[in-house]
């Protein structure tokens, strides 16, 4: 199987969260080099973004979340979902709401945040979406080893590149104050550096980011 990723990327974080924890047997390669990606990856990815998976038959994959279904069913030992079907739920609860209503409005904050003009009503908009978000991610949250207990589930492939993200997003934005309504959800970083898999794409996503922030000086 071929990955295709990139280390800043926190949908492809998200897969190698999960190749890395179940041990998969999965080449990451990186796109080609440029942003956005050039267009001739669209051979590879008809969307033209990460991450992509090839399997071992020639199958294609995109999206992190059909990946992620993909890994999970493919390398079913060891699991990241739990037997109960009630956690089961709470996990792809957490999933969702992490890559729809958290995730989702950061990314586009993002970029909003680097453009000349500014939409302050998307703004507004983006940043009450991403706030509900966090406060029902709260409720779900535990005081550790993991995401939501003792286990180490999908939620935690999902919410490690999720957190990661709000280090620099509270810089940028200017709001260093951010998560203090969230005290879960900022303490999960700590969780993430205590396990072997989850730190490691921590520390791949600030290697990414050092790269990508010397890009951006000035030659």
């Amino acid at each position: 199987m071929k990955l295709y990723s990139r280390p800043l990327s926190p949908y492809s974080s998200i897969v190698r969260c999960i190749a890395y924890y179940k041990k998969a047997p999965i080449k990451v390669v990186a796109p080609p080099p440029g942003f956005p990606i050039p267009e001739e990856f669209r051979a590879i990815s008809p969307f033209n973004r990460i991450p992509v998976l090839i399997t071992g038959s020639g199958l294609t994959i995109v999206e992190a979340s059909v990946i992620a279904e993909y890994l999970e069913e493919h390398f079913p030992e060891p699991s990241l979902l739990p037997a109960d079907s009630r956690d089961r739920a709470i996990v792809r609860m957490t999933t969702r709401i992490a890559e729809l209503e958290v995730l989702a409005p950061v990314m586009e904050l993002f970029e909003m945040f680097h453009r000349k003009s500014k939409d302050d009503a998307r703004i507004t908009k983006l940043f009450k979406q991403m706030e509900i978000g966090l406060t029902e991610l709260e409720k779900f949250l535990s005081d550790g080893p993991y995401a939501l207990g003792n286990e180490m589930t999908l939620a935690d492939a999902w919410l490690t590149p999720t957190r990661f993200v709000f280090n620099n997003f509270r810089k940028v934005s200017g709001r260093e104050d951010l998560l203090s309504d969230f005290p879960k959800f900022d303490a999960y970083q700590q969780l993430i550096l205590q396990d072997s898999d989850l730190s490691l794409v921590w520390y791949e996503m600030s290697d990414g980011l050092k790269v990508f922030l010397k890009e951006l000086e000035p030659a």
